[in-house]
């Protein structure tokens, strides 16, 4: 099997408690399409390491990833943290607040009007100056139950990526219809239908397999941001729809139109 996937920059990250989850999508990106009948799902639960994010000491969280009824849900451990839905049937990506009770929606077809503006035009420019490049080392080992096989992945442009990426083909995603969802070179991203967004996906292409375990190193606007993602349980289980429903309670919030007000934190990356 091959598993494209992309990162995102902490696009979020003013948001408590989505910090590390975050982290994850921008390392690996938790993201894997329901395909399963009935309520039966996909559960992951994924370790979640990060220095010098923000400033702020290290942190460690576990995060748990729920797949069915074609929708991804990220949730993150912290009672008062922030969970992710994404929904790719409506093309919205939701987030639940718990500490405020609050939620908002992102329509990614508004988002991408947004990137059409005048404005958007020097940082698309930016984005396609992004080259990846991917090797594989050969080199492989067993990380927890899965045999996995080293990927060295390097990211350069508008900021500076290393990642270090452990991939098996020992389990069945098809992880793309999240991945393109998050991806600015996915087909709702800023490289949409480009050259540099087609070249881009390609090189990821070569990673073979979920990954499993992923160390990223970043350098963005003068600090540096260390991460690590490991996955630890994988199962499939049977899950409600009333999972991915908004509690009973919360109040939405509005984000206005346009990218510049769905996105708050720095922009996403390939």
């Amino acid at each position: 099997m091959t598993t494209r996937f992309s990162g995102s920059t902490n696009a979020y990250s003013r948001i408590r408690g989505m910090r590390l989850t975050l982290a994850v999508l921008l390392a690996s990106l938790l993201n894997l399409s329901a395909v399963l009948a009935s309520d039966e799902g996909v559960y992951l639960e994924t370790l979640n390491r990060s220095t010098g994010l923000m400033g702020e000491a290290p942190q460690e969280e576990l995060s748990k990833t729920y797949l069915a009824h074609d929708k991804m849900k990220v949730a993150s451990s912290e009672t008062e943290g922030t969970d992710m839905i994404l929904d790719p049937a409506t093309g919205t990506m939701t987030f639940i607040n718990h500490a405020a009770k609050q939620y908002y929606t992102i329509n990614i077809a508004s988002v991408k009007e947004g990137m059409s503006q005048p404005g958007m035009e020097q940082m698309r420019a930016m984005v396609a100056e992004t080259k990846i490049t991917v090797q594989d080392t050969g080199e492989t080992k067993k990380i927890g139950d899965w045999h996995c096989r080293k990927y060295l992945v390097s990211k350069t442009g508008m900021m500076g990526i290393e990642q270090e990426v452990w991939a098996t083909e020992e389990v069945d995603f098809d992880v793309n219809r999240f991945t393109d969802m998050m991806s600015l070179s996915g087909p709702d991203g800023l490289l949409a239908n480009s050259p540099e967004g087609a070249a881009q996906q390609a090189e990821m292409a070569k990673i073979k397999g979920y990954p499993i375990l992923t160390k990223t190193k970043m350098q963005m606007m003068g600090s540096s941001m260390e991460s690590e993602s490991e996955v630890k349980v994988i199962r499939k289980e049977a899950m409600p729809t009333s999972l991915f429903d908004i509690p009973e309670g919360y109040t939405e919030r509005e984000m206005g139109k346009g990218m510049g007000a769905a996105m708050p934190g720095p922009a996403a990356h390939p």
